[in-house]
């Protein structure tokens, strides 16, 4: 879709997965209206204007009136604080859905919920089944200006969860105006098996090893920008690591470097005045069980409003008087995970 320079501009954004949920699936079932209210509160501490977070076909599966529901409320919420959300319709990460997967909260086991399942996403037969998940979304939401984009899905990495990414830009891209469509990718050439179906580029940069990496793939994606006249987004960032996600035994990470450091990245991002989502705005271990199986732990604010780093919260507002209480300990809730990180 055509939209001006000016829709894409200065977009400051955090992903939102509540400290008490593991996945989507649990976020949407056990939505509050008071938590959302308090969190989006201290978005707009850090001056962010963007939220992006994961729908749940699962729960619409279930009970498709809750999901309505609860995710109308958040709209409202959003809107007094002035955010506009981009929310991922799927997902390609975590393990297939079931009802251990989704009601899972142990602190070590919890995953994300790959969203539609692989008995789905590898057979095309049955792709008609979440597209009505998709139809739903766009009929009702399209025009709605709350919403900043949808995000069909989020890092489809082998070939079916391509192609089947490829079907649902294409559907969502059928109605005509409206929101524009996007796709979580990964790394930045990723972007090119999509072509003209997505109107905003992204990028993943979770753990780039060095400033000089980070920076030299930020002037690409400007020159992209130029070029096609299409916004590249870092829609995931959370801080520099020589080490990078630190899973192999060999691996230089440290314990320190298990805790949030978003200080490292923010700057550069500032710099080329990049569109962005930070990783993640609540302090709480990883999203994936992989990465919190050795401890690693992101995010800024606790759920009391203090923040883990006040330099991170000072770097990311682009401000550096702001003034925030800081607790640079870890959420108890998780005091196993955090054990693991202790130096």
């Amino acid at each position: 879709m055509k939209l001006g320079k000016e829709y894409f501009d200065d977009i400051r954004g955090a992903a939102y997965i509540p400290v008490r949920t593991c996945n989507a699936y649990q976020q949407w079932k056990e939505y509050s209206h008071e938590v959302a209210v308090r969190d989006m509160g201290f978005a707009k501490k850090l001056n962010l204007n963007s939220i992006r977070l994961w729908l749940s076909y699962e729960l619409w599966l279930e009970n498709p009136k809750l999901m309505e529901d609860n995710f109308d409320d958040y709209l409202s919420v959003i809107e007094g604080y002035g955010i506009r959300v981009m929310p991922s319709i799927f997902e390609c990460c975590g393990r297939d859905p079931s009802r251990e997967t989704m009601d899972d909260k142990d602190q070590f086991t919890c995953d994300a919920v790959r969203s539609p399942g692989t008995e789905i996403t590898n057979d095309c037969t049955r792709w008609h089944e979440p597209f009505r998940f998709l139809d739903w979304f766009m009929a009702k939401y399209r025009f709605d200006k709350r919403i900043l984009a949808v995000e069909v899905t989020n890092e489809p990495k082998n070939v079916n969860d391509q192609l089947f990414a490829i079907a649902l830009l294409k559907r969502a891209k059928s109605y005509s105006h409206g929101i524009p469509v996007t796709l979580g990718c990964e790394t930045y050439s990723d972007n090119l098996l999509y072509g003209d179906y997505i109107d905003i580029y992204q990028t993943h940069e979770n753990m780039p090893l060095s400033e000089d990496y980070l920076d030299h793939q930020l002037k690409r994606c400007k020159i992209v920008e130029e070029i096609n006249g299409k916004p590249f987004w870092v829609t995931e960032w959370q801080q520099i690591r020589q080490g990078g996600w630190g899973f192999d035994k060999a691996s230089k990470v440290t314990k320190k470097g298990m805790r949030p450091n978003h200080k490292t990245i923010a700057p550069v991002l500032h710099k080329y005045k990049a569109g962005n989502f930070v990783w993640n705005l609540m302090l709480r271990p990883a999203y994936l069980a992989r990465p919190r199986s050795v401890g690693t732990f992101n995010g800024i604010f606790h759920e009391d409003g203090s923040v883990y780093s006040l330099e991170d919260a000072r770097a990311i507002a682009g401000d550096d008087k702001l003034e925030l209480k800081e607790n640079h300990t870890l959420p108890k809730c998780f005091d196993r995970v955090a054990a693991m990180s202790e130096e």
